[in-house]
């Protein structure tokens, strides 16, 4: 509640000191420019266009098949190990005595809720320092293409990790590994591959991607946890599979990526610029300026031009410079 407060708070104070739109034209400002709404579909029609917002759409959301599966890993062995330490007894009322099942009993699920809040707090302390201290560090060291193998690379040594143990702790410290460098790690290099990106794909895509993608990937390992939940050693035997099939994609796709930002960052393409309107009015012609600087001779002149008055030879640099887009035009 106290939360909800400050933010109420801190939107009051940004009104006051910002305003509104309607609050500045009021007062003489400039009403801004009203750009048509981006529909879910744009995003799909670009997801399906492009094969490198297909790429940044893997990196984003496809570890969270992964993260989905070990997750659940770690809850049912959770649940398993405190409820042997906290064993039901016949007597008890967790005992269901129609079936013969054995609950959990009170001091198990509060073991089990302490081992979930000790998880939050090492995936969220993890994530704070390797952000503050890590994240621009790995990155300026290492740079964008190997940092975007890291993660996925990681998650491979992790799930065989956990194939190979699958003990409650081997899972939990999994967890922490992916959760915390998923965010301090993962989520910084996705951004940077927007860069080279035009705005149709960063407002339209983005968007597609960060909703129904996101929730697409959680889905999908659902599924694979809800077909083998029903023993432990299944899932840890058949989930790890997935994991290891879905990781070995994610090094080849982030191999594919790192390469693609290097080449467009150096050749200065722009993803969907087709698609921008600001690529219908101006970007062709950029890209035109671009292309003709980089040529020796651009003139359109003729060097034996006899048309050219001996009043124009003793003129200086600056001067031929700014009558170059007539001669150009003739």
């Amino acid at each position: 509640a106290t939360c909800m407060l400050m933010l109420q708070f801190t939107m009051y104070m940004y009104v006051s000191i910002y305003g509104t739109a309607e609050r500045n034209v009021a007062t003489g400002g400039e009403a801004p420019k009203k750009k048509e709404s981006a529909g879910v579909l744009e995003g799909v029609y670009l997801f399906i266009q492009h094969n490198y917002v297909k790429g940044i759409f893997a990196i984003s959301c496809l570890f969270m098949v992964e993260v989905t599966i070990i997750d659940f890993t770690m809850k049912v062995l959770a649940r398993n190990h405190f409820a042997e330490e906290h064993p039901c007894e016949p007597s008890m009322a967790c005992y269901d005595h129609e079936f013969g099942n054995h609950g959990m009993t009170e001091d198990a699920t509060a073991a089990v809720t302490k081992f979930l809040g000790l998880f939050g707090q090492a995936t969220n302390g993890l994530s704070f320092v390797m952000s503050l201290l890590g994240t621009s560090a790995v990155i300026r060291y290492l740079g964008l293409r190997l940092t975007l193998l890291l993660f996925p690379s990681l998650c491979l040594f992790v799930i065989i990790m956990v194939r190979l143990r699958p003990t409650l702790y081997v899972v939990f410290l999994a967890m922490i590994l992916l959760k915390g460098f998923s965010y301090s790690l993962n989520n910084p290099t996705k951004e940077m591959l927007y860069q080279p990106t035009s705005q149709a794909v960063r407002y339209k895509a983005k968007s597609w991607i960060d909703t129904f993608g996101a929730r697409g990937s959680k889905a999908l390992g659902s599924v694979v946890t809800n077909a083998f939940s029903y023993s432990a050693d299944v899932l840890v035997a058949n989930g790890s599979l997935v994991g290891i099939a879905v990781a070995s994609f994610l090094i080849f796709n982030a191999n594919f990526m790192g390469k693609k930002f290097d080449e467009y960052m150096e050749s200065g393409h722009i993803v969907g610029e087709e698609n921008s309107g600001v690529a219908e009015d101006g970007g062709a012609h950029v890209e035109m300026g671009i292309a003709q600087n980089e040529v020796a001779d651009t003139s359109c002149a003729i060097d034996e031009d006899d048309e050219i008055g001996p009043e124009e030879e003793g003129q200086s640099d600056e001067e031929k410079e700014s009558k170059s887009p007539a001669v150009a035009r003739v």
